[in-house]
């Protein structure tokens, strides 16, 4: 299978009427689903996400004013109430904050590999992203036309301003959740992938992390074609950047920067299974030495060790019985080639579904 591919120009709210239009369907499926997730997940009622979600409205705009204006443009191209893409940009903090701690959220495993030992010189970077099975009929492949700001190309829940991709001036990111006993407000974690995604740099890229608080813990591995990658672990008022010294970048749902040792790591506890997918992707970027490639990262994203929790997670295998939300599957895997600008994407699990390749429309 594959998620349809929407291309939208113009002003930003010319960009989000466009879009609000063209997936209309996959808008309201994710507003459906996440009605129902939030009640499922953690007994949070719509109403309430609602209400909670009206406190981000300012965060967003002092952030970027172009990123309200592309979702007041969704809302009216779309025919929903705008406090529902609110809800859907803000969905991560508002599992995190009214449901508390232990509500596991999105898990992921991320990768990346400078030029210097991947066989082709080239930068890659990429990811398996685990949720719930549900919202899948509401991804969407997106193209960006934003100038002067960088064209966009992501795979995206029709309705999120930002998420996993890469943009045409060689800046990609990839997404993994954290977790933290902190509670703050500040800007979601959507909106930050859209500012990273709207940067040229990676100083402007970690930036766009740093420069106000944010909604939720989240980790973000940005690289650059360049051919230089950072990884920037942050709660909703610290942050840390680890530099890939060795080459490469592993990452999962733990904290794994000093700095934040000694924080109160919720995630993990939700996650046991982070431990050994970090494990697991760095011991294998280590053994591929200066060949790394694409096919190597396809087959780390295919690695089912710790089976169903493995990097290619089958977690929707484990039955009610066991207490655990049945929540967690590899929905998608992407495999970014920054220095070429173009990126592979299996819409599901790599071990069953093939990749297909994707390009800026322009090139």
């Amino acid at each position: 299978m594959s998620f349809p591919y929407f291309h939208v120009r113009g002003s930003a709210f010319e960009r989000g009427k466009q879009l609000g239009e063209l997936a209309q369907q996959q808008i309201m499926h994710n507003i459906d689903t996440y009605r129902a997730l939030f009640w499922e997940m953690s007994q949070v009622k719509w109403a309430s996400a609602r209400a909670h979600a009206v406190q981000y409205i300012s965060w967003i705009e002092r952030y970027d004013a172009e990123i309200l204006e592309e979702i007041k443009g969704m809302s009216e191209g779309s025919g929903q109430d705008l406090l529902d893409l609110i809800v859907l940009n803000a969905r991560s903090e508002i599992i995190t904050n009214l449901a508390g701690s232990h509500v596991p959220s999105d898990g992921c495993t991320t990768m990346t590999a400078v030029p210097e030992i991947t066989k082709n010189q080239e930068m890659l970077l990429g990811q398996n992203w685990d949720w719930n099975n549900k919202v899948k009929p509401g991804l969407i492949l997106l193209e960006i036309n934003q100038a002067p700001r960088p064209t966009i190309l992501m795979v995206t829940e029709a309705g999120i301003v930002g998420k996993i991709g890469m943009n045409s001036a060689g800046v990609g990111v990839c997404l993994n959740f954290l977790g933290t006993s902190e509670r703050g407000m500040g800007v979601p974690i959507h909106v930050i992938l859209r500012g990273i995604l709207n940067s040229r740099t990676l100083p402007q890229a970690v930036g766009q992390v740093a420069r106000f608080p944010r909604g939720t813990s989240a980790n973000y591995l940005i690289a650059h074609k360049e051919g230089e990658a950072l990884n920037v672990e942050t709660t909703p008022t610290n942050y840390d950047v680890l530099y890939p010294t060795a080459g490469w970048i592993a990452h999962a749902n733990h904290f794994i920067s000093p700095r934040m040792l000694m924080i109160e790591d919720t995630a993990r506890i939700m996650s046991p299974d982070t431990h050994l997918r970090l494990g697991r992707a760095s011991k294998q970027l280590a053994h591929c030495g200066k060949n790394i490639d694409v096919d190597a990262l396809k087959q780390i994203m295919q690695d089912h060790c710790g089976s169903p929790d493995g990097i290619c997670r089958h977690g929707e295998l484990f039955p009610p019985d066991l207490g655990r939300p049945m929540i967690s599957s590899t929905v998608f895997s992407i495999i970014m080639n920054l220095s070429k600008g173009t990126f592979e994407l299996a819409a599901g699990q790599p071990c069953s579904e093939p990749y297909k390749a994707y390009q800026f429309t322009n090139q």
